[in-house]
């Protein structure tokens, strides 16, 4: 089994201990607490982790703060960009199973996880449906 987003903060925190980075320790922590208030002190999923990851972002981007943008960037999954989302829903939904096309957004959402962001979704299908 793969080491969740979870263990490995918690992972970071012991070892920015070790080598006395304080910077790396103090904000692995903070993300930790984050984690740790939306799973009631238990572990959370890596589907709830990403989101407090993105949220996290984008308070650091407001406060241009490069530090906590760059630890962050290494948890987030990279999100797949519109032409391979175009791509990936072009050979893999068949929009006649839905009664509009936009419904789709969900299922291409639930398919891809946190890769493909819903409001880049919606854009793509409204672009493939648009003609």
């Amino acid at each position: 089994m793969s080491t969740t987003i979870y263990d490995q903060i918690k992972k970071d925190i012991i070892e920015a201990m070790k080598r006395g980075d304080t910077a790396t320790r103090d904000y692995a922590r903070v993300v930790k607490a984050e984690f740790d208030r939306k799973g009631d002190g238990r572990p959370i999923e890596d589907a709830d982790a990403v989101k407090i990851l993105k949220a996290l972002r984008v308070t650091a981007e407001e406060n241009k703060n490069a530090f906590e943008i760059e630890y962050l960037d290494r948890y987030l999954p990279k999100e797949m960009s519109e032409e391979e989302l175009e791509a990936w829903i072009r050979a893999n939904v068949d929009f006649s199973k839905f009664k509009v096309p936009l419904a789709a957004v969900g299922a291409v959402t639930k398919a891809l996880g946190p890769v493909a962001p819903g409001e880049r979704v919606r854009k793509v299908i409204e672009k493939i449906t648009a003609g």
